[in-house]
């Protein structure tokens, strides 16, 4: 009897187990697309009229060109939603700067390192590019 005992625990940790692989297999497969959590930079909070909503995008690896005007594209975005993976920085993308926002050229400093970004899912333009040193 206490031998039956042990083989049905044995069979019991093993579907445990199984279960336990196959739930953190999933969470890893969940994780290619890695958004932002929190509120959107665009967001009104002082309680005027709310303003549009951009999609918040966490980069590891910020693959950025920019042109001497500021312009320019950030490559390698991966939005489920989106049928494209190049995002354009115009005149009105704002950089911020540990909260203070700063010349447009400075984002090409950031190349290569984590940074966050807001764009319109519509029109795949950049509205916000923001990053804490």
């Amino acid at each position: 009897m206490e031998l039956l005992k042990t083989k049905v625990n044995i069979m019991q940790l093993r579907h445990i187990l199984a279960i336990t692989l196959l739930m953190l297999f999933c969470a890893q497969l969940g994780a290619g697309e890695r958004v932002l959590i929190g509120t959107p930079l665009s967001r009104s909070l002082n309680g005027d009229e709310e303003q549009k909503w951009y999609y918040p995008y966490e980069i590891s690896d910020l693959d950025i060109k920019q042109s001497n005007d500021g312009t320019g594209i950030i490559r390698g975005v991966h939005c489920g939603e989106c049928d494209f993976q190049i995002v354009k920085i115009t005149p009105d993308t704002k950089v911020i700067v540990n909260g203070n926002e700063v010349h447009l050229l400075r984002a090409r400093e950031r190349d290569g390192q984590d940074a966050y970004i807001e764009f319109d899912k519509e029109t795949a333009e950049v509205k916000h590019i923001y990053w804490s040193e």
